[in-house]
């Protein structure tokens, strides 16, 4: 965690928070910073909200709040699961933001619709690989033709992405393989791709092909 970091920097004297949630719903990794990382740092612990600090002293009540902030994450994770699996069974898209080459439908945002600047890219990107070239060799052909990179895309129509890096043009090969291999290139859409093992994970592991959901022909092909 940044903050023990910055503990073991000696820069950290005091932590205060509004409430004790915000220091973490995992109630073993909770329990081990207010038991063991801050008193070995000497770093003075407040929750406002919850009348915690520990230059007073940590209250036997203290381990029940932690347990209850960790039920309530995973009964919010178990909500929000079942909510998903609803919506991917139907048929609509889980994924935040189409790949590239699509957009949200200004009148219906679960419908992808073409996005013609983009998708002029992919097509390129299909035809050069038809004609016997691999990823390595696209991506140096669109670096040389100073093509903007989906990253940089984005961010030229101000779509909420990471920042561009800082050389532009960058293709490279992953970023070409991941376009060549995208089934919703075909017109369909492919739910439950990946998954987690557990609410306390954000790492995504990858589901075998057959635990997917393909609904075909949902959007036009790009």
């Amino acid at each position: 965690m940044e903050i023990i970091e910055l503990a073991e920097q000696g820069l950290v004297a005091n932590l205060v928070v509004k409430d004790h949630s915000r220091l973490g719903r995992n109630r073993l990794i909770v329990g081990q910073l207010m038991e063991e990382d801050f008193v070995r740092l000497d770093v003075r612990y407040i929750a406002i909200m919850d009348n915690i600090d520990t230059a007073k002293g940590i209250s036997d009540i203290v381990p029940m709040q932690d347990l209850f902030n960790e039920w309530h994450a995973k009964n919010t994770s178990d909500k929000v699961r079942r909510v998903m699996q609803s919506k991917g069974m139907s048929g609509k898209h889980l994924t935040t933001n189409p790949p590239f080459g699509y957009m949200k439908s200004p009148e219906d945002k679960e419908q992808w619709i073409v996005d013609e600047p983009a998708t002029k890219v992919v097509r390129r990107i299909f035809d050069i690989c038809i004609s016997g070239l691999g990823p390595t060799q696209i991506a140096k052909e669109l670096k040389a033709e100073k093509v903007m990179t989906p990253t940089e895309y984005w961010n030229s129509i101000d779509r909420k992405c990471s920042k561009s890096p800082a050389v532009p043009f960058g293709w490279v090969a992953d970023t070409v393989s991941n376009i060549l291999d995208k089934q919703e290139y075909c017109g369909d859409t492919v739910n439950f791709r990946t998954t987690s093992k557990s609410f306390k994970l954000k790492k995504r592991l990858e589901r075998p092909k057959e635990e997917w959901q393909v609904f075909e022909n949902t959007h036009l092909l790009s």
